[in-house]
């Protein structure tokens, strides 16, 4: 990893006798207090003595005649800090003869070089720990995945004893362990971080932490569970087996604990390589393949504020295209452009609204199994299947339909893509011949062909693939890039990459590094439309070049599902927003039913994962493997039609929410779809339900994967909550448990399925309420809100612009600050408009669907004027107002 030196006016003075603390203060401080400046503190260890099964056994084989293994066996792992100590442990297993005889052979084995601790305070709740060898430099480097610029530095940093404090956190060191104690300023402790190997280091904290982040990892079919705890978390970048399909295992290492009694923490390990976070123990065991203990350190009183802390080093994400919040329909995958066609033809005659097609390896000519020749890698239109793509395209986007194109990194041998990529050294190379590598260290070949892979870590490789091949794409009208295999799934070990590194330093930034070639490609070629990428692997801060992902080739089964709700939480605390997967499953042998059941549970699978997804996946995706073409993955073709409609429906309507929380996100870094339990952090049993989840701050929702299931409890958390479609109310001082909520409703003589939502009080919802015909993702003409409840105040902001360019970064950009506040018999909804954007309506009507929990309103004003447009349904006051000008200020009054 590339070493950042961005701290580099860090001065680290001469390094002290052991066990000596030191102060070292940042220079260049002219004109500021040193109480506010960044402090760093470094402490010197020594050698430790541990013995370990591996040393035994190996002494073994030097003192055959001695039999140890048994005797030592009691203090095998334990950590001696002196050579006395360690000596006279020895001494009490054996007999002193045989110490002597053995002492300077296993002494050998079982030193550990001493080492150094040095702590860098980056503001008052953030610090960084870095434990290196005693002989070399130290230093607080950081990988270049994340930037430090944003930190606020310390308000006061004070030396004490053994260690320093600021005004959030008391830091002591134990300066023969080198263990580091941190604890608030109520002397309460939060965690003991001690150095292991070179390579790893132990974690204690109280187990009422409930354990967080760190990416994703499928385990435990079945189980709807967010947490970590006692778990082990194998932290790598690949593609796994699971449950009948294979799904991601993608590489986030920032660890949440967080418990509703305790200070929160979060702990980035700054290193990419493969590292096992054990929980199954205690305390945890962290333990990297390679690479530093380097890692940062967070406290907070809440996990918002420690993913605020996080999202400040790895960046916010990009709004993404406005489209991308609709359905996109995908297969894996369309042969022409008639089988596309045909799928859309019966999509629009039902009714349903879409807004983009996903094109699988088969747009650019399919490929052949082990075949050098295979089209993996041309990256060019099979003209003879997709004739004419940019008509097409064309033709599409005045449909309302973007594309969105499958890409690898792969390049077959025979092609000409690849003698070009070869010669300039942009695949990876055989260390030998400095050649292009063969993927396959068998020689042989992969599903897709025959060849080598591109080095997206050489700058130089990304720049030349997307200028020749990727931009061509985006001017034909590409909006979207599917970015497959990134893992990277299928590779070489051998393989040296840009700066003669090996596979095993760039495995883990691979796609990151991919990505990040997409995005320069978008800034470098100056293209006007966002960049939006879909991929199926990552590292922190992909969200920063436009990126989302999906879980992999999921297998068609709701106890595959199931696991994806938990992983959803764990990505949503990676900074993942955009987090979706392939809608009822890639592989459908994985339903996992008897042949006479297949058709029934794949229709209920669906016809929930589709419910899922349209809350809370971006892009909505239905997608299954149908080279057969034998199967179906439109939903109105596969699963409850009336269901999938009226669930899709339910989508789009909410779009200019969601939208408006995008921006949100953009802004201020604050989730698009957090967790019950990271909005309601000190409620004990909100933070249990991970099949609870929320959309932005307002909206709460209850996800299932269950054949059969017909009902769920839902948990409303203290407070006013109202049902999102009949606008019944539920209030609580401690929270509520609704119990056995139906799943299924009537409507118009059909049994929808339809997950239960709710609204918070307060809750100002933007929604689009297709006046003018079918539904779509474009920005409504007509400002309509569902307002629920009548709260002393609350806020909401919504953010409008064009949906396709990137000028909201440039201040194009429409913000709507609509304000709720109430008296004793009175309410005010104020609407203020500022900023503008190419094509923005500027007369706008506004409906509003207000929920008066049980008040009748009895007069309705329009800036002071008597208005007569509104009527009384039941509890809820609907109003329509004619176009107004969003210049001016709007106020509606409503008396009750």
């Amino acid at each position: 990893m590339k070493e950042n030196q961005s701290l580099g006016d860090v001065v680290l003075i001469k390094k002290l006798p052991v066990n000596i603390l030191t102060a070292c203060i940042l220079s260049g401080l002219s004109g500021h207090a040193l109480a506010s400046a960044p402090q760093s503190f470094h402490f010197s260890g020594q050698d430790t003595y541990k013995v370990t099964a591996v040393d035994v056994f190996r002494l073994r084989k030097d003192f055959p005649e001695e039999n140890v293994t048994k005797a030592l066996r009691p203090i095998f792992g334990e950590v001696f800090y002196t050579e006395d100590t360690f000596k006279s442990a020895l001494s009490t297993q054996l007999d002193s003869a045989t110490v002597e005889k053995i002492y300077s052979n296993i002494k050998a084995r079982a030193t550990q070089k001493s080492k150094q601790l040095s702590i860098f305070v980056h503001s008052d709740n953030a610090l960084q720990i870095t434990y290196q060898d005693a002989d070399e430099k130290a230093s607080f480097k950081h990988s270049d995945l994340i930037d430090l610029s944003k930190f606020k530095a310390p308000s006061k940093v004070k030396k004490t004893k053994h260690g320093f404090n600021t005004p959030a956190l008391d830091v002591s060191v134990d300066e023969q362990t080198l263990c580091i104690s941190v604890e608030n300023q109520k002397d309460n402790q939060l965690s003991e971080i001690c150095p292991d190997t070179n390579t790893a280091f132990t974690v204690s904290a109280d187990e009422q932490y409930r354990l967080n982040g760190l990416g994703q990892e499928f385990q435990n079919p079945g189980v709807i569970d967010s947490s970590w705890n006692g778990k082990v978390r194998h932290s790598n970048n690949r593609m796994e087996g699971f449950n009948g399909g294979g799904t991601g295992n993608t590489m986030f290492p920032i660890l949440y604990a967080s418990s509703p009694n305790q200070t929160d923490f979060a702990v980035y390990l700054d290193n990419m390589y493969s590292t096992q976070w054990d929980f199954s123990q205690s305390p945890w065991k962290i333990k990297s393949a390679q690479g530093d203990v380097n890692l940062f350190y967070f406290a907070a009183e809440s996990l918002p504020e420690l993913r605020q802390s996080y999202m400040s080093m790895v960046g916010n994400p990009l709004v993404p295209p406005r489209k991308m919040f609709g359905m996109w329909l995908s297969e894996y995958g369309f042969d022409n452009w008639k089988e596309m066609d045909s799928k859309l033809e019966t999509l629009a005659s039902n009714e349903f609204p879409i807004d983009g097609v996903v094109m699988d390896l088969q747009w650019f000519g399919n490929v052949q199994p082990y075949d050098p020749m295979s089209h993996m890698g041309t990256l060019t239109w099979d003209e003879d299947n997709f004739p004419k793509p940019k008509q097409k395209i064309a033709q599409l986007k005045d449909d309302g339909i973007g594309m969105m194109l499958i890409e690898e990194s792969y390049v077959s041998r025979d092609l000409e893509e690849h003698s070009i990529m070869e010669e300039s050294g942009f695949l990876a190379r055989d260390p030998k011949t400095g050649k292009a590598i063969n993927t396959n260290s068998d020689g042989g070949g992969y599903w897709w062909g025959k060849g080598g892979m591109i080095d997206w870590t050489n700058k130089e490789a990304g720049i030349k693939w997307h200028d020749w091949k990727r931009q061509p794409l985006i001017d034909m009208g590409v909006i979207g890039h599917w970015t497959d295999l990134g893992e990277p799934e299928m590779y070489n070990s051998n393989g040296i990459y840009a700066g003669d590194q090996g596979h095993n330093e760039i495995h883990n930034i691979f796609n990151y590094k991919w990505l990040e070639s997409i995005y320069q490609g978008y800034q470098r070629n100056d293209v006007s439309q966002r960049p939006f990428m879909m991929s199926r692997s990552g590292a922190p801060g992909i969200q920063r070049f436009g990126a989302s992902m999906w879980s992999g080739d999921i297998g068609s089964n709701l106890t595959s599902l199931s696991v994806q709700l938990g992983m959803q939480t764990n990505m949503m605390l990676s900074g993942m927003d955009y987090y979706g997967s392939d809608i009822g499953g890639f592989h459908r042998a994985g339903l996992g039913v008897p042949s006479k059941d297949k058709d029934a549970a794949l229709a209920e699978t669906y016809t929930q994962w589709f419910a899922y997804s349209s809350l809370f996946d971006v892009p909505v995706r239905p997608h299954t493997e149908n080279l057969c073409n034998c199967k179906e993955t439109a939903p109105d073709r596969v699963g409850d039609l009336e269901s999938n409609k009226s669930n899709l429906e339910l989508r789009y309507q909410l779009i200019p929410y969601i939208y408006s929380n995008a921006h949100t996100a953009h802004l201020t870094n604050a989730p698009v779809f957090p967790s019950l339990g990271f909005e309601f952090g000190n409620d004990p049993k909100a933070v249990t339900l991970s099949n609870h989840k929320m959309m932005g701050e307002s909206l709460l929702s209850v996800a299932v994967a269950k054949l059969g299931q017909k009902n769920v409890d839902v948990y409303l958390p203290k407070g006013k909550w109202f049902d999102f479609r009949t606008g019944e109310s539920y209030n609580s001082d401690t929270g509520i448990e609704l119990k056995e909520q139906p799943l299924y409703s009537e409507l118009k003589g059909e049994a929808l399925f339809q997950l239960p939502l709710y609204a918070k009080e307060g809750a100002i919802v933007p929604f689009n309420p297709a006046a003018s015909g079918k539904l779509t993702s474009d920005v409504p003409e007509t400002i309509a809100l569902k307002v629920f409840g009548l709260p002393q105040h609350s806020e909401f902001t919504l953010y409008e612009d064009d949906g396709v360019t990137n000028e909201y970064l440039d201040g194009d950009l429409r913000r709507t600050l609509i304000k709720l506040d109430t008296k004793k018999s009175e309410a005010k909804l104020t609407l203020t408009t500022s900023g503008t954007y190419e094509g923005a309506p500027q007369l706008r009507p506004i409906l509003v669907e207000w929920q008066l929990d049980g008040l009748s309103a009895t007069k309705v004003e329009l800036n002071g004027e008597k208005i007569t447009s509104w009527k009384m349904q039941g509890n809820t006051l609907e109003l329509a107002i004619d176009a107004q000008n969003v210049s001016h200020q709007q106020t509606i009054t409503v008396s009750y």
